[in-house]
């Protein structure tokens, strides 16, 4: 199993879509067996431009955080989609152990 973590701003487009929504169908139509998007508050990447959200400043602009969890080959595959996309970031690869819970119900 691997975690693919994909790092983007919410201003990057993909076929006139938000890049992460992009991710995400895309991720669903290729049975990718789970996918989160988190919205940062805070962060900066290679080009060093602060973005943030608070009070006094609402950045157009804020990080985002794709998590992909799947077998190491489908995540291998999918990479290489996503290498075909348009947008400044950042790709991750962590090997990792999953326990699934479920509920006793």
């Amino acid at each position: 199993m691997k975690l693919l973590r994909v790092y983007l701003g919410e201003k990057d487009f993909e076929k006139g879509i938000p890049t992460a929504e992009y991710i995400m169908k895309l991720a669903y139509k290729e049975g990718m067996k789970g996918v989160t998007i988190l919205k940062g508050i805070m962060g900066f990447g290679k080009k060093r431009h602060i973005h943030r959200s608070d009070f006094f400043s609402i950045s157009e602009d804020l990080p985002v955080v794709i998590d992909i969890v799947d077998e190491a080959e489908k995540i291998d595959m999918f990479v290489e989609k996503l290498k075909e996309l348009n947008f400044d970031g950042l790709i991750v690869e962590i090997p990792v152990v999953a326990h699934y819970m479920e509920s006793k119900k």
